[in-house]
């Protein structure tokens, strides 16, 4: 597979390449897999990147193209971070898109702080799994 690296345009993802884009402290990756493209954040989301990452997020969606958002490798993630991560869950569910979020330890404590978040979150045992 071959990556191919972009700063702020992007074109779009083909079924041999891997789209990256760095936001400043992390970084997010298309990968297709399947009929689903699966998008991997890596790093710190925070005040400074967190805009941009959704930004990023937004533009490496395929329309209507089913998508996961890995957030597994997300070694922090800041209040300001989640609220983009939930505005971003508004728009989706608008548009009906069909998507989920895999979640890793940064995101855990903010789910269960606030459980009524309404993300599809997959990967999660216990009460927080189901408020999605």
């Amino acid at each position: 597979m071959t990556a191919v690296h972009y700063a702020d345009r992007l074109r779009p993802v083909r079924s041999s390449d891997t789209a990256v884009v760095d936001c400043a402290g992390a970084r997010v990756s298309a990968h297709i897999r399947g009929p689903a493209t699966v998008l991997v954040v890596e790093g710190e989301i925070d005040i400074c990147n967190a805009d941009r990452l959704v930004a990023a997020v937004r533009r490496l969606i395929q329309p209507g193209t089913p998508f996961v958002l890995d957030l597994r490798a997300v070694d922090f993630m800041a209040i300001s971070g989640f609220r983009e991560l939930l505005a971003f869950a508004d728009e989706c569910n608008q548009r009906c898109a069909a998507w989920h979020v895999v979640v890793g330890s940064a995101l855990r404590p903010l789910l269960k702080v606030f459980a009524d978040h309404h993300l599809p979150v997959v990967g999660l045992t216990g009460a927080t799994a189901g408020s999605g």
